[in-house]
């Protein structure tokens, strides 16, 4: 059973990273590819990305992992779940630095918990995933077609889920110590089961294909637009933002620590390059001051 799961898993992997390669056209980008256990149970594999003529860096990881104890972070406000015969936890997680500004930064996650009885067989479960888009030098209709046609995807299963899990991403993916939202948002769903397991496989599988589709379109779109220098290095500044939400608030990255998981492809999730800088010069503040009109509008379509 859990590794006819695992193969919708690693198929979501296969895909996007076909895709990623596509975008990559340089022969002199740093490509890795990583099969890899751990003592504890479970493995999974990493492919990475780096130094390429479309990517700073980007990661796309399959993890399937056993445990004994479930870790807080998986629980949400499931506090009342037990796993007293351990839990399997799998999972694709995709992250995308563009060196074009112009091409937002991605991310997307699908995720399966299940708790197991003594025979090793599911007692309970839940999943999670979604995806989420960070601009830069944002344009307005790259912004309505991200959300529209993820309006179109989760219509065709229910026309409820929308609204509720668009609300949900703008809420998760918010830094609090900034008072910002990381980006225009997206979908995001958490503890969800409400589809019984066969539809909801098949709608994990469906948000990793739909942000594939999404983000390639949006990619090929912006990829030769031209940039200044001052404009990467504003990349790189809110670069900043990404790194603090991932280590800070994230929990997929407390999850992957409190699991005693593969800090390799944790911290994958991390841009490359990444600036601070005390003060921002007055060409950076007019640029903010854009991109944050576009964060903090609700894109809910």
């Amino acid at each position: 059973m859990i590794k006819n799961l695992e193969k919708i898993f690693t198929d979501s992997q296969a895909e996007i990273i076909k895709s990623f390669t596509d975008l990559e056209r340089s022969k002199n980008a740093k490509i890795v590819c990583d099969s890899w256990k751990r003592p504890e149970g479970g493995g999974g594999k990493t492919f990475i990305i780096q130094g390429g003529n479309f990517f700073d860096n980007c990661a796309v990881n399959f993890s399937s992992i056993k445990g004994k104890k479930l870790p807080k972070a998986a629980l949400g406000n499931l506090i009342t779940k037990s796993s007293n015969y351990g839990y399997q936890a799998m999972g694709v997680s995709v992250i995308s630095h563009p060196k074009n500004p112009n091409v937002p930064t991605s991310h997307m996650n699908i995720r399966l918990f299940c708790i197991l009885d003594k025979k090793n067989n599911i007692k309970d479960w839940w999943s999670g995933g979604g995806y989420d888009l960070t601009p830069f030098l944002p344009y307005k209709s790259d912004c309505k077609k991200w959300h529209k046609d993820a309006k179109t995807f989760l219509d065709g299963y229910n026309k409820t889920l929308y609204k509720k899990f668009s609300k949900n991403c703008n809420e998760y993916f918010y830094i609090p110590h900034r008072n910002e939202r990381r980006g225009i948002g997206g979908i995001f769903f958490d503890n969800f089961k409400q589809l019984g397991l066969e539809k909801t496989l098949l709608l994990l599988s469906d948000t990793a294909s739909q942000y594939k589709n999404s983000y390639t379109t949006l990619a090929n779109l912006r990829r030769q637009k031209k940039y200044t220098k001052s404009q990467k290095d504003f990349q790189l500044l809110r670069r900043g933002r990404y790194a603090e939400f991932n280590l800070v608030y994230d929990r997929g990255t407390a999850f992957g620590l409190q699991s005693n998981g593969r800090i390799e492809s944790i911290l994958a999730s991390l841009p490359s390059d990444v600036k601070w800088s005390y003060k921002k010069t007055k060409e950076h503040e007019a640029m903010e001051k854009r991109l944050l009109k576009f964060i903090d509008t609700d894109w809910n379509v």
